[in-house]
């Protein structure tokens, strides 16, 4: 059967099984045995290597959970000056009517920033306060000069997560009982909206939006509707 050397050592034809196999093959099938070990070798030996670098680092690849914003926009506002046609009192301008939104929800943010400081850490609002700031946010970008802002004098604020923020301002020499809330409550402690009151309501929850009312003495004199979605700021891989 022939006899080959290999690395210094002869190999010689073999019989196995009745299968003849010349010392070329016998030289060609240790070629690839110690072949095969010498790449398992270089496996772990690499794969330790790596290992223990990223132990060394601290650093390790991690899958990226998604990001998302939520965004709550001011879809849309509608204000009713007079919503009780007999009482000439009771008419109030838009710009008024804007001011009070705008003094009850800088009630709200004093609040949260009270709570943030007792906490000694930052407040998440819960999402009605964020809707709510939302509507601040609106309504300060239609001012001419919203950094110069100031709130009508206001007394006795408080909140509720069911009945919204309420206050007593001082509008026209009178004080007087606002309130910014959820429409569901706000239709029980109000009279009757007004008809166009009524229907950016209806449409407004035909939409999924939040609605909010903005009474003074019980009466509805405006409607804002918030939309809330979630967008993706960011995914993938990070290190």
């Amino acid at each position: 059967m022939g006899t080959i050397e290999f690395a210094g050592v002869e190999c010689a034809g073999v019989d196995i099984a009745g299968v003849e196999l010349s010392g070329t093959q016998v030289q060609q099938i240790l070629f690839v045995f110690v072949g095969f070990i010498i790449f398992l070798l270089l496996v772990l030996l690499f794969n330790f290597a790596t290992s223990k670098r990223d132990k060394k680092s601290g650093k390790r690849s991690e899958k990226a959970e998604p990001q998302y914003e939520e965004i709550f926009e001011v879809e849309n506002e509608l204000f009713e000056s007079n919503p009780y046609k007999n009482d000439p009192d009771s008419f109030l301008e838009h710009s008024v009517l804007q001011t009070v939104a705008l003094t009850l929800i800088f009630g709200l943010r004093e609040h949260l920033a009270k709570v943030a400081e007792v906490a000694g850490m930052a407040e998440n609002p819960s999402d009605q306060h964020k809707a709510m700031l939302a509507v601040a946010k609106h309504l300060e970008a239609k001012q001419a000069t919203p950094i110069t802002f100031l709130p009508i004098a206001f007394t006795q604020w408080n909140q509720s997560p069911t009945q919204g923020i309420a206050a007593r301002v001082i509008l026209n020499g009178k004080s007087r009982t606002a309130l910014l809330g959820p429409s569901l409550a706000m239709a029980r402690a109000t009279a009757n909206f007004p008809e166009i009151i009524s229907a950016q309501v209806e449409s407004a929850h035909s939409a999924g939006e939040t609605v909010f009312i903005l009474a003074i003495d019980g009466l509805a004199y405006g409607v804002f509707s918030v939309s809330h979605r979630l967008v993706l700021i960011g995914s993938g891989d990070r290190i």
